[in-house]
C-alpha cells in the first residue's frame, strides 16, 4: 500500500517553491528597473562629465593653440574610469586623457549618445572653432555592466534573504495551525462512542467543524446499531433459555421414564441442550461486556460447584472470596470449561492469586494448543480481530476481561492448556478472607 503523503510536507514545500519563484520574479523585476534607471542615471553623469570637459577644454583651446603632435593633459597617474578624446576633421586624435586610446572611438562625428561596440558608451559633442574639433567622452561599458549586476545581485540576496524568513515563518505558522488537527487526532484515537461520559473535546478552527460533526455523528449511529443489536441478542436470548430451561426438565424426566436401550440418545440429547443453554447464557454475557461491570463479593467455589460437565473434575485453588462481576466471570469460565471438554480434559483447575487486582488461570489436562496457533490466537485477541479467528470461549472470556479493565493470555505450556485473565478491576474480599 503506498504510503500517503504529508499535508504539512506539501504545504511546505509548495511555500518554499512560491518563495522561490517570487524571489526570481521580484529579482527579475527589480533589475530590470534598476537597470534602466541605472543606464538613464550614468547616461545623465556622462553627459554631465562632458558638458565640463568640454567646457574647460574650450577655455584651454582659446589659450592655446593646438599643435600638430598628439597631446595629453596633464594629470597625476591614476585609473580613469572616464576618458576623452579630441577628434579633429581628419579623425585624428590630437588630444586626449591618458588612458584613451590613440585611435578615435568613433568614426562618426554624430553629437549626442552612442556605442562604441562592447567596450565603450560614448557622448559626442561638437567643438567651435575653425579646426572642426569634436569631443569624444567615453565610459566603459564593462563597467556599467558591472554595476547593473552588482545591482542585481544586491537585489536578488535580499530577495531570498526575506523570502527565506517568510518561509520560515510560514512554517511555522503551518505547525501552530495543524495542531488542532492532530489534537482532534488523539482525541478520535481515544474515542470510545460508547462510554456515556466521554466525548470529543470542541473544534478551534471553524475548518474542523464538518469532521467533527461527522465524527459525532457517525458515533450517535454507531451507538444506535450496537443498541438495536443488544437489545435483538438479549430478547432472543431470553426467549430461548425458558424453552431450554423446560425441554432440560422434561429429558430429565424422560431419563427416569424410558427404557435402558433409549438413555444413551436421550444422554446425548440432555447434554447438547445443556451446550446449548450455555451458549445462550454466553450470548447474554456477551452482549451485557460492553457496559460496567456490576462488581459483587462471591465465592469461587460456590461459583465453580454450579458449573458441572460430565466427565470433567474441577477444583478451585487460591483466593476465594473476591469482588468481580459473578454473571460474566460465570459465563466466561463455562465457555472456557466447555473448550477443555472438547479437547479432551478430565480435569481442569482454576487457581486465583492477587496482582495488581486478581489474576485467574484456567489449567486443564486437554490436549492443548499448538505453539503456531497458540501465536496467531494471542495476536487476534490482542488485537480484538476475533473474526474467523478465535471461537466464542475466547471470545468471551476476552470481552469479561476486558470489562474488568484486563486482558486474556495464553500461558505456554508443555502439556495442556492454561489461560489467565487478569482482571484489575477485581479484588479480593477481604471481608471474608
Amino acid at each position: 500500500m503506498k504510503t500517503p503523503t504529508s499535508i504539512r510536507s506539501r504545504l511546505s514545500t509548495s511555500v518554499v517553491l512560491i518563495a522561490l519563484v517570487w524571489s526570481v520574479a521580484v529579482t527579475a523585476a527589480v533589475w530590470t528597473v534598476v537597470r534602466h534607471e541605472i543606464d538613464e542615471l550614468q547616461d545623465s553623469a556622462l553627459d554631465e562629465s562632458a558638458q565640463i570637459i568640454f567646457g574647460l577644454l574650450s577655455r584651454h583651446l582659446q589659450r592655446t593653440p593646438l599643435s600638430d603632435e598628439q597631446t595629453t593633459m596633464p594629470a597625476p597617474t591614476h585609473v580613469e574610469h572616464l576618458i576623452w578624446q579630441v577628434v579633429d576633421m581628419n579623425g585624428r586624435s590630437v588630444m586626449r586623457s591618458h588612458d584613451a586610446p590613440e585611435r578615435p572611438l568613433l568614426d562618426t562625428r554624430t553629437p549626442g549618445l552612442s556605442n562604441a561596440g562592447d567596450a565603450w558608451r560614448v557622448v559626442t559633442m561638437e567643438i567651435p572653432g575653425a579646426e572642426n574639433l569634436v569631443l569624444h567622452v567615453a565610459q566603459d561599458a564593462g563597467e556599467r555592466r558591472e554595476i547593473g549586476f552588482e545591482a542585481a545581485q544586491y537585489t536578488a540576496q535580499f530577495a531570498l534573504g526575506i523570502s527565506l524568513i517568510c518561509v520560515l515563518w510560514l512554517r511555522w505558522r503551518l505547525k501552530r495551525e495543524l495542531i488542532p488537527v492532530a489534537e482532534l487526532s488523539d482525541a478520535v484515537r481515544t474515542f470510545d462512542p460508547l462510554d456515556q461520559r466521554a466525548a470529543l473535546p470542541a473544534v478551534t478552527r471553524v475548518e474542523l467543524e464538518p469532521m467533527h460533526h461527522a465524527i459525532t455523528a457517525l458515533s450517535g449511529r454507531l451507538i444506535q446499531r450496537i443498541a438495536n443489536e443488544k437489545a435483538f441478542s438479549a430478547h432472543a436470548a431470553h426467549a430461548l433459555r425458558t424453552p431450554l430451561a423446560g425441554l432440560d426438565a422434561q429429558l430429565a424426566v424422560a431419563l427416569r421414564e424410558s427404557p435402558a436401550e433409549l438413555r444413551p440418545r436421550l444422554l446425548r440429547t440432555r447434554a447438547a441442550a445443556n451446550r446449548l443453554q450455555r451458549v445462550v447464557t454466553a450470548l447474554l454475557a456477551l452482549f451485557r461486556s460492553g457496559s460496567e461491570p456490576v462488581m459483587q463479593s462471591f465465592c469461587m467455589h460456590d461459583l465453580v460447584t454450579h458449573l458441572t460437565f460430565d466427565g470433567l473434575t474441577t477444583t478451585t485453588d487460591g483466593v476465594d472470596c473476591i469482588r468481580a462481576d459473578p454473571d460474566l466471570i460465570a459465563a466466561a469460565l463455562m465457555n472456557l470449561l466447555d473448550n477443555a471438554t472438547r479437547h479432551h480434559a478430565d480435569s481442569a483447575r482454576i487457581t486465583v492469586r492477587e496482582e495488581n487486582g486478581i489474576i485467574m488461570r484456567v489449567s486443564d489436562n486437554g490436549s492443548g494448543i499448538p505453539p503456531a496457533k497458540r501465536a496467531m490466537l494471542q495476536q487476534a485477541i490482542s488485537a480484538q480481530t476475533y473474526s474467523e479467528h478465535t471461537g466464542l470461549g475466547l471470545m468471551l472470556a476476552d470481552l469479561v476481561a476486558r470489562a474488568h479493565g484486563g486482558t486474556l493470555t495464553l500461558c505456554d505450556e508443555a502439556a495442556g492448556c492454561s489461560i489467565e485473565l487478569s482482571l484489575p478491576y477485581g479484588s479480593v474480599d477481604s471481608g471474608h478472607s
